[in-house]
């Protein structure tokens, strides 16, 4: 059964290399200044983000248990998730992973998981990467937390969700949820209904938007 466990692990550690856990922290790359209901930017080309999301650093994962699925082409890690590759972390409470292929052959697993220090090679196979909060990405001193965040292979999209914050150093913005488009690497900040989006940016810290 540990062995089980194992290979499980592995495969799916080849599966989330490809899809790159940056790819939420994109958002904050594009963060926008903006006192309106929704604000938009383009990601700035000398953002410390901007080489991450290629997939050529291994993801490490640990997570108390791991889920799979494999009638519904789903796997589950749950319990403390912490998610590293790179220089970027994520932590939240639950890591959903929709694929197209089989995970195990045919296989359901309900074990433990044993991610911790795990690295393997690309697979292509998934389709969206579901983060159930709070959620907590960090990156080269930048920090995104929300409640929910879901990165979608088909839409090519990163959604953060849920009191969104955003920071480097003194530099703070705020709205309810934010779009990165990966197609165009185009961010919108969205406020809630009747709200405005709220930005902080201090001159000479980190990467403040120039006018």
């Amino acid at each position: 059964m540990m062995r089980q466990a194992a290979s499980d692990n592995r495969l799916w550690n080849r599966r989330l290399r490809a899809v790159g856990l940056a790819a939420v922290m994109l958002a904050v790359a594009g963060a926008a200044t903006g006192t309106g209901a929704l604000a938009q930017a383009t990601a700035p080309a000398n953002s410390p983000l901007g080489g991450l999301g290629s997939g050529k650093d291994p993801i490490k994962i640990d997570a108390d248990r791991l889920d799979v699925f494999d009638s519904e082409k789903r796997a589950t890690f749950t319990g403390n998730v912490v998610a590293v590759q790179g220089e970027t972390t994520l932590r939240c409470s639950a890591l959903n992973v929709f694929y197209e292929q089989s995970a195990t052959g045919g296989a359901t697993g309900n074990q433990p998981a044993q991610t911790q220090g795990a690295q393997a090679d690309g697979d292509n196979n998934i389709r969206k990467l579901d983060c159930a909060g709070p959620v907590t990405v960090v990156s080269s001193g930048q920090t995104a937390t929300g409640q929910h965040a879901v990165f979608d292979r088909v839409a090519n999209t990163v959604t953060l969700s849920g009191n969104v914050l955003l920071s480097q150093e003194k530099n703070v913005q705020q709205c309810d949820r934010i779009v990165y488009n990966l197609a165009n690497s185009v961010a919108n900040c969205i406020a809630k209904p009747g709200g405005r989006v709220q930005g902080v940016f201090v001159p000479g810290s980190g990467n403040a938007p120039k006018r």
